[in-house]
């Protein structure tokens, strides 16, 4: 309640001063009237706004600037570029055409058209070197005649210069020419070749004989540089902003070369870098359209400058026609907008701060002063003031919560002095009734912690049975494992002996068959000794009727002797086999008793691991209902354990509960003991309202 009536002391707004921003705490520091804070306020707004209107507006002037200027770098750079084209194809076309002169000379000389020749004829025609003098000293371009021989073009007339300076005359067209493959085919053509260390814009043009054949050709070329001059010199006069301008830099013939520069002409300047070691030349040959940045000192000392090169590539002569410029040129009109801008908001700062202040002290300060003695009036404690609302505005609106202020305070400070009575045998009500329940409060809480105390004690035996039943969980666990493990090798076993079972049995019957088999090779022998014993008689036949053959039948007792003979032997043979066969067949037998007995052991011992698995099924069994019990007995205790947990937690929330609530008590009897001082208080501060206007009528 004290807090609530507290009245906030100049000492704690100054400790609100540190949260607030610089630009208010230093406009508080000031000894000057709102009027004058507003308009430096204000002023400072408007100072912020316009520079930093003046910085945008620069900005993005300047980045106008420089996309106009660098569009008119691309236009100036697509105009050198078009001229070049259009002077190129010009030249192409005036190289047809005295093309089409000097063949006409060589028609001239003929009585017949050309096409009309004869390949000797014609080639006797071309070989006349008065044409091609006369030609070049009419037209001052260079002209050759070409003779076929075979795939090769030999110029039997030229004005052209080739290696020391002589007359390239007798010399071949070189297979590098891109004009040579058209000739061939009877195809003119028409573009740039180079020829012994030139560049010519040349026409090619094939002569044919009667038959159609290419005997020759004719060739008219002008020099690049010279055909192309007045375009590169108009190029070169052509100056951007301060230090802009234009040049041409060869990208085919000879990379590198600067066909045309201000101060670099005819120079290798692919290797030349700028201030950071950057090759923009050679950056240009490799892009050859684009835009590149770079920086150039333009002396000893200077500071290096920044500027951009617009460049775009031509085809057919394989040059790169580029234009340059300062980057900065196109800023100092942005920063000339910007300083402007700058020196007139200065200018304007004061004029604009001189109405400001005019108008807020009119406006606002004369009206502050008056809800200020208003509010002070109030705070010295006349409460009978007479506050009058002059406007409809936020101070009218301070004027009209000043007087519904006063009201309130007037009907509080009335009300105050009639409940702190009231207020005050309250607390000594309160106060006796308090004792009374601290006493019973500190009885109830030691009996709490005597039950806290032996429920701990169960809880910690719980704890001891939980773990110990768990233990006996995972033993049964591992049994049961073990158990599993075991029936599975079991069944495993059976499965193995089921198998030995089969093949025994198996063997069996292939014992069982061989003996069979040889039983059918006794009976063959018995045929084969028959039919020896048959051999044998017919032998012995035959000798008989040798005998009495006479001298003719010598040899032919000869034979039946040597059959008689053979029959022995196959006797004598058949007995050996019979006795081996008798051999085999009395290991057969006892084979068949070996597999007989080994066939009951087998089934002996497969029912042996039968009974061996029914016994380890059931101590499976057994031992999943161990597992079972040890689980539930796990649970069992587990849910015990977390029972008396929870039922020692409940009691030492009733413990903290009770001294707590023993606490609160005591801070209630404070409190109320507070309350009978604080209503004393309360009465005789209200004595030092005014309530009305009655000189001795006090609150």
């Amino acid at each position: 309640m004290r807090k609530f009536l507290t009245i906030q002391r100049p000492s704690d707004v100054e400790e609100t001063k540190g949260s607030e921003n610089f630009l208010t705490s230093w406009l508080h520091k000031l000894h000057v009237g709102v009027a004058m804070k507003l308009g430096l306020m204000l002023v400072a707004c408007i100072a912020v706004l316009l520079i930093g209107a003046s910085f945008l507006l620069s900005s993005y002037l300047a980045k106008q600037l420089q996309d106009n200027a660098l569009e008119v770098l691309r236009s100036n750079t697509r105009i050198f570029h078009n001229n070049i084209i259009t002077e190129y194809k010009r030249v192409t076309r005036d190289a047809e055409r005295y093309s089409n002169v000097y063949i006409n000379n060589y028609q001239n000389m003929s009585p017949v058209p050309l096409r009309s020749l004869g390949t000797e004829e014609l080639k006797a025609l071309l070989s006349d070197t008065r044409i091609n003098a006369h030609f070049t000293e009419l037209t001052s371009v260079f002209a050759s005649t070409f003779i076929r021989e075979g795939e090769q073009f030999v110029r039997v007339s030229t004005t052209l210069q080739g290696k020391e300076g002589k007359i390239a005359t007798a010399t071949v067209l070189s297979h590098d020419n891109p004009a040579l493959a058209g000739l061939i085919k009877n195809k003119p053509y028409s573009g740039v070749v180079t020829l012994y260390g030139k560049q010519f814009i040349s026409h090619y043009e094939p002569i044919t004989d009667k038959f159609g054949q290419v005997v020759g050709a004719v060739a008219i070329g002008f020099d690049v540089k010279l055909a192309l001059q007045p375009v590169i010199k108009e190029l070169l006069a052509v100056h951007i902003g301060e230090g802009g301008y234009a040049y041409v830099l060869d990208a085919g013939f000879s990379p590198g070369m600067m066909v045309a520069h201000p101060t670099l002409a005819n120079q290798h300047v692919e290797n030349i870098t700028d201030a950071h070691g950057y090759k923009r030349y050679a950056d240009i040959m490799a892009l050859k359209n684009g835009t590149v940045y770079y920086e150039t000192v333009s002396g000893y000392g200077a500071a290096p400058r920044k500027r951009v090169a617009v460049f775009e590539y031509i085809d057919g002569i394989n040059w790169i026609i580029s234009t340059t410029s300062y980057v900065d040129d196109v800023a100092r009109s942005s920063n000339l907008v910007r300083n402007s801008l700058l020196m007139f908001s200065v200018l304007l700062m004061p004029v604009i701060l001189i109405l400001i202040a005019a108008t807020s002290r009119i406006l606002i300060s004369r009206r502050l002063n008056k809800v200020l003695r208003i509010s002070q009036s109030i705070a010295q404690g006349d409460l009978t003031v007479n506050v009058q609302v002059d406007h409809n505005d936020e101070i009218g609106d301070l004027l009209s919560a000043n007087e519904k202020m006063r009201q309130s305070l007037h009907s509080l400070v009335g009300g105050v002095v009639s409940h702190a009575r009231r207020v005050h045998e309250a607390a000594l009500n309160i106060t006796e009734a308090v004792d009374g329940q601290a006493s019973t409060s500190v009885e109830t809480s030691s009996s709490v912690a005597e039950i806290t105390s032996t429920m701990e004690e169960l809880s910690a035996s719980s704890t001891q049975i939980a773990e110990h039943s768990r233990a006996v969980v995972d033993i049964a666990n591992v049994t049961l494992d073990d158990c599993n493990k075991g029936s599975d090798s079991m069944g495993e076993l059976l499965t193995r002996m089921a198998d030995i079972d089969s093949d025994n049995q198996q063997s069996m019957r292939e014992i069982m068959m061989l003996g069979n088999k040889s039983k059918e090779i006794s009976r063959v022998m018995i045929i084969i000794n028959n039919v020896a014993d048959q051999t044998k008689l017919i032998a012995f036949n035959a000798a008989l009727e040798a005998a009495s053959a006479g001298e003719s039948g010598k040899r032919f007792s000869v034979v039946a002797a040597e059959i008689r003979r053979l029959a022995d032997s196959v006797t004598e043979s058949t007995f050996e086999i019979e006795n081996k066969i008798s051999e085999i067949q009395n290991s057969i037998n006892r084979l068949v008793l070996n597999a007989e007995k080994g066939s009951n052991s087998i089934k002996a011992g497969t029912k042996a691991c039968k009974v061996s698995a029914d016994r380890l099924h059931d101590i499976v069994a057994t031992a999943e209902q161990t597992s079972t019990a040890a689980m539930q007995i796990s649970l069992s205790t587990q849910q015990q354990k977390t029972a008396s947990n929870q039922v020692v937690m409940a009691l030492r929330e009733i413990v903290v509960a009770s001294n707590y609530t023993s606490q609160s008590i005591k801070d209630i009897l404070s409190i109320s003991q507070d309350m009978t001082q604080l209503s004393n208080e309360l009465n005789q501060a209200s004595q030092s309202f005014k309530l009305t206007d009655g000189p001795d009528v006090q609150a």
